[in-house]
């Protein structure tokens, strides 16, 4: 059995660095794993064994996605809660939570088992399906499960045994099994049975009380609650929901249009009613008729573009693109160096990309794709400013926060001097990221740049109380940006 911890004092292993490691020792022919988790993502799959052997996750303490995409052969036990995503996109894995799982466990599902021995949250479920030449997936939930249960159900089996949930007026939670077409949820507890026109809500017949007797012994000992037998076989007090067959439905009207539909099912006024009014009208990504002749008014240069709005920095993505456009590219690579020093370490490297997420584009095909403008810029140099102000400007913290106001200022003119403590300059960028995530030579590169302006950088260099009120007699300005370097470990 391979041990990892993940946890070392103050130093956690990254999700990368803990997929690479078990991947490897897969790879080396390890099956068996004690997992001591520290939030990472995505334990325990896609893998498998060369020889067919079956691997076995023991996991405390899991980040989202635990079990993500897992294969056959493969058994993960969670010892206690997991976050969202348990056993997402599940190809053939078991997997066993022995506590409460996140949202969206059992999501998109196409095989293997799922037990949780606790709550499950909002869409769980949802869109699993069934690919005939393998077993129908399944979904057992100790307890009750979140709003949007079985949202678009495809195929498979969930069972919801609705233990310690007297009182709840519903274990499945508020509009469940919503464009449900296929698979079977049995529950055993309150719900409202009022559900849509193309679903049915029965008693068991002998076929289902056999499936779930056969099962329910098998996941009562997987979760730890082999006692509960008695007290959930009782098959009186289960139903279940399933989708009617084309011939099943009852003749119906012909469909509401929507514009009717939102004027008069929808929310009153529509979802922005209270703060602005709702015309009602659907317009498709492709314009046609009317609206094919129509120009849209951008007013993204009396505001801001999406991307602009969303990025921390206020860059404008979209003048950067229009230079490229225009041929100007060096001047594209420069422009971005008016808003920030870091391109490559923080745009093209560390950043989560905000900006992508808003951009219009994404809606078509795929975003821009900022980070890789932002390398683009690693190499470029401005130059130093041709006169000097005669202003002196002390910055304290050798961080992000400290370097982009040093850089900003220096190329104004002014005589800038930054005090870190650590023998580094950086930051968390030097002291916390990954060096997978942000290679040292980018970062190197873009602290070399803002020396060049004429920044002068002390490391080593602790500013106590003497030591700050020197800076202000001595400098016409004194910047704190010290950042929050007190590690805190949430259990």
């Amino acid at each position: 059995m391979l041990t990892i911890k993940t946890l070392q004092g103050t130093h956690r292993m990254s999700t990368q660095d803990l997929l690479l490691a078990i991947e490897e020792a897969v790879g080396n022919g390890e099956t068996s794993f004690e997992i001591e988790a520290s939030g990472q993502h995505d334990i325990g799959g896609p893998l498998w064994n060369r020889e067919g052997k079956a691997l076995r996750f023991h996991v405390t303490n899991p980040g989202q996605r635990v079990g993500s995409m897992c294969l056959d052969n493969t058994e993960i036990l969670v010892d206690g809660p997991a976050p969202a995503d348990v056993g997402w996109l599940n190809a053939g894995g078991r997997i066993v939570v022995r506590g409460d799982a996140g949202d969206t466990a059992g999501h998109c599902a196409a095989a293997g088992v799922i037990h949780i021995g606790g709550r499950a949250g909002a869409r769980s479920g949802s869109l699993m399906k069934h690919d005939p030449l393998y077993a129908p997936p399944e979904l057992w939930v100790l307890k009750n499960v979140g709003s949007f249960s079985f949202e678009f159900m495809g195929g498979g089996k969930a069972v919801v045994c609705g233990y310690d949930c007297e009182g709840l007026p519903s274990v499945l939670g508020e509009r469940p099994c919503v464009g449900m077409v296929g698979g079977i949820v049995y529950v055993r507890g309150a719900f409202s049975e009022d559900v849509a026109d193309d679903l049915a809500v029965s008693g068991l017949e002998s076929d289902d009380i056999a499936y779930l007797d056969a099962g329910l012994e098998t996941f009562l000992s997987a979760v730890g609650r082999p006692e509960l037998y008695a007290v959930l076989s009782d098959w009186s007090e289960w139903r279940k929901i399933y989708p009617l067959t084309l011939g099943g439905h009852s003749p119906g009207t012909d469909p509401m249009p929507m514009k009717a539909f939102r004027a008069k099912e929808w929310i009153q006024g529509g979802i922005f009613s209270d703060v602005c009014r709702d015309d009602f009208v659907v317009n498709a990504t492709v314009a046609r008729g009317l609206y094919r002749q129509r120009v849209p008014s951008w007013d993204n240069a009396a505001c801001a573009a999406p991307c602009e709005f969303r990025c921390p920095a206020s860059i404008p993505t979209q003048l950067r693109y229009n230079l490229l456009r225009a041929g100007k590219v060096e001047e594209a690579y420069k422009l971005v160096l008016d808003y920030t020093p870091f391109p490559g370490s923080v745009c093209g490297g560390v950043c989560p990309n905000p900006c992508m997420e808003g951009c219009t584009r994404g809606g078509i095909d795929e975003a821009v794709q900022i980070g890789a403008l932002g390398r683009c810029s690693i190499d470029v140099s401005l130059p130093r400013p041709t006169g000097p102000t005669g202003k002196k400007v002390a910055v304290i913290g050798g961080g992000v926060a400290g370097l982009s106001a040093a850089w900003r200022l220096a190329r104004k003119g002014h005589e800038v001097t930054v005090y870190e403590a650590d023998d580094r300059m950086g930051g968390k960028l030097e002291q916390v990221i990954p060096r997978a995530r942000l290679p040292h030579e980018i970062l190197e590169k873009e602290l070399k740049r803002i020396e060049d302006m004429g920044v002068r950088f002390v490391t080593g260099s602790r500013v106590d109380a003497d030591g700050f009120q020197r800076l202000r007699r001595e400098s016409d300005a004194v910047i704190v940006a010290t950042g929050g370097h007190i590690p805190r470990v949430f259990p």
